[in-house]
């Protein structure tokens, strides 16, 4: 994986630039009572397949393009078995839902796979995570490439949510009734954690629906992008050894433009990707406790203590900046 040079379509942004018509942010979530705080569950695991009709995919290479975009889409969720059991099509644990969802977005040249390790811990606490394959930066159908189709990461992510809510509310055997359209979250990795900073804050691109934000090692700013702050909650890590993203610019951007409720957690003696992907990493399983914790306290209305305590207590791994 590797760092993005964006490159905007800028038809649409450069006249709304022009003409002054910078897009007003979405109003800050309402706060919403506590739920179900149960962890532990089993974890199953579906693969859908998502067709938007309405966009088409780019020609790249020897791939022709397509006049649809076809996005498949690995869902993990709270299901019934043993704590710790994961399998694919387990049988829903429907009794203590509906749960919060999170939508997850990969990095450049990889799928939801590689991050499987965490995306099923998030789910064993009470959380259906859906991650959606992106055409063209993840390598298939054709690629990988992050200028080919980029913005069209975006709307994936959107339409990803969009069919995913679908699901939950027409009764899918799998998803129906699993999903409170209220508690929505989006975080995301490398390439992946500017499609949800983007998704959260960016004018033109952002989702309404979203309540929270993680992104996991991303220099944020990048050109073309407008940040707009509207009062949902943001989590950023950083790692020291990061190969893609300059540590002290990463910090400094940060400090220069996020509004709080926002928090970077420097991740010391840490590289860009297995902090996020690797159980032997040291870091990994502080990162999978302050990325639950972290949700609880946004998504379910849980207390914060643990998000804080997570960090603080292992200086020798993390510190907020």
């Amino acid at each position: 994986m590797r760092r993005l040079a964006i490159v905007v379509t800028g038809v649409v942004v450069l006249a709304s630039v022009l003409s002054g018509c910078i897009p007003a942010a979405p109003p800050a979530p309402e706060p919403v009572p506590p739920i179900d705080a149960v962890r532990g569950h089993a974890v199953g695991m579906h693969e859908f397949a998502f067709t938007d009709v309405t966009r088409g995919t780019p020609a790249l290479d020897d791939y022709p393009g397509s006049d649809v975009r076809t996005i498949p889409t690995t869902v993990w969720y709270p299901a019934q078995g043993a704590a710790g059991s994961m399998g694919a099509d387990l049988p829903a644990d429907k009794a203590h839902g509906p749960y919060p969802l999170v939508m997850f977005a990969h990095g450049f040249g990889v799928t939801p796979g590689f991050y499987a390790e965490l995306l099923q811990r998030i789910a064993s606490a009470g959380y259906v995570v859906a991650a959606p394959t992106y055409p063209i930066l993840s390598g298939s159908p054709a690629g990988p490439s992050d200028t080919v189709g980029w913005e069209d990461t975006f709307t994936d992510t959107r339409f990803a949510t969009s069919s995913v809510l679908d699901l939950s509310a027409t009764g899918d055997a799998t998803l129906g009734g699993m999903v409170d359209p209220q508690r929505i979250a989006v975080a995301g990795h490398s390439d992946g954690a500017l499609i949800a900073f983007g998704d959260g804050f960016e004018a033109w691109r952002t989702d309404a629906r979203v309540r929270a934000v993680i992104s996991y090692a991303a220099l944020l700013g990048a050109p073309g992008s407008i940040y707009q702050p509207n009062g949902r909650a943001f989590l950023h890590f950083v790692s020291d050894h990061d190969a893609y993203n300059d540590f002290d610019s990463t910090i400094a951007w940060d400090h220069a433009n996020l509004a709080p409720p926002s928090w970077t957690v420097a991740l010391w003696n840490a590289d860009h990707a297995p902090p996020y992907t690797d159980p032997s990493d040291p870091h990994f399983d502080l990162v999978v406790r302050t990325t639950i914790d972290f949700l609880d306290f946004e998504l379910k209305s849980q207390s914060s203590l643990g998000f804080f305590l997570d960090v603080a207590t292992r200086p020798d791994l993390a510190s907020f900046q």
